[in-house]
This record gives C-alpha cells, structure tokens and sequence, in this order.
C-alpha cells in the first residue's frame, strides 16, 4: 500500500505542478509513503510494538503534510472562486 500509494502521489504532484502551487508537499509526503513500504519489505521480522511505532510516526508525518497541502489547497480554491465570480 505504501509503495503503490506513494507512487501515485508523486505522480499526481508531478501532473498537478503547473496548476496547483507547493505541489512538493505532495512529492514529499509520496516519498516517505515509498520509504515507508519498502523498509516494511526490508524488515518483516520487526516485532508488533515496533511496528505500532513506525505505523504511528508515519501517520503522524503524513498527516501532517497533508494538512500543510490543505491550505495551500484552499488559498487557491479561494483565489479561482474569486476569480470565477469575477468572470460572470
């Protein structure tokens, strides 16, 4: 899940750069979703509370880069809202 997922996000950062700005938010936060699964591969006879750890750290991180690429989200739905009410 964590390679697949990060990949996509990178991938979508990458199709998104020209219309959404700090699209390296969304870069990043696919990056360490790639690191993530493959030190999962790397290390599958990690024991369950170490397991809670990484899990726990990950979700942590990543959700705290989403909600940075939130508000850059909203400034610019604000700024097209604005711009689309502006045009009628």
């Amino acid at each position: 899940m964590g390679i697949v997922g990060g990949i996509s996000e990178i991938v979508t950062a990458v199709r998104l750069r020209k219309v959404i700005n700090h699209e390296w938010l969304m870069v990043v936060a696919g990056i360490i979703s790639v690191l993530f699964g493959v030190l999962l591969i790397l290390q599958p006879a990690v024991g369950a509370l170490a397991m809670i750890w990484w899990i726990g750290g990950f979700a942590i991180v990543f959700g705290i880069l989403l909600v940075a690429l939130a508000f850059r989200l909203r400034h610019w739905r604000d700024a097209f809202a604005s711009a689309a009410v502006g045009a009628v």
